[in-house]
């Protein structure tokens, strides 16, 4: 009887043992899981600003097709990052000059909306091409320079450029 005794308490410490172990084992495989999924957000998050950077571009090269005119007169051979005061062109008539400052009004105040600090500038001419660049923070960068950036960027700046001729 005392030997069955004996067994039975070195039995109930050694299943406790196996307890611990197999929790240890788990919680570690939950903090594996839980970086997984981190990482996948983080990894969404990157490509959904960069889908909305695409359509970006794809706004301002649209809005520079439908105003040939204005492409033309060379009204779109430098926007820049800030945004323009200019007229409603829907509400009003306006010359192809106008329109190309509320395109460019209407797509920085976009820009800055649908991204986190984001701006937008186009460079070039007919002849040339266009240069459409949009920038925005992106903080998942973990302090990195986009190297597709301009000289002189902020750090967690990311950078999406597209060539575009009309």
């Amino acid at each position: 009887m005392n030997s069955a005794l004996t067994l039975l308490k070195g039995q109930k410490g050694f299943s406790l043992l196996e307890v611990l172990i197999t929790l240890l084992v788990v919680s570690f495989g939950l903090l594996g899981m839980a970086a997984l999924i981190i990482s996948g957000v983080r990894s969404n998050n990157i490509a959904h600003y960069r889908s909305i950077a695409s359509k970006q571009t794809e706004d301002i090269a649209d809005r520079m097709r439908a105003n040939l005119a204005g492409v033309s007169a060379g009204a779109y051979d430098s926007l820049t990052a800030t945004i323009p005061d200019s007229s409603d062109c829907v509400a009003n008539a306006c010359s192809p000059t106008q329109i190309a400052t509320y395109d460019h009004s209407q797509w920085n105040t976009g820009n800055s909306l649908l991204l986190p600090s984001g701006v937008g500038t186009v460079s070039g001419n007919v002849a040339a091409g266009y240069l459409i660049t949009l920038q925005w923070r992106e903080k998942e960068m973990n302090g990195e320079v986009d190297p597709n950036c301009p000289n002189g960027v902020a750090t967690n700046t990311r950078c999406f450029l597209t060539r575009f001729s009309p």
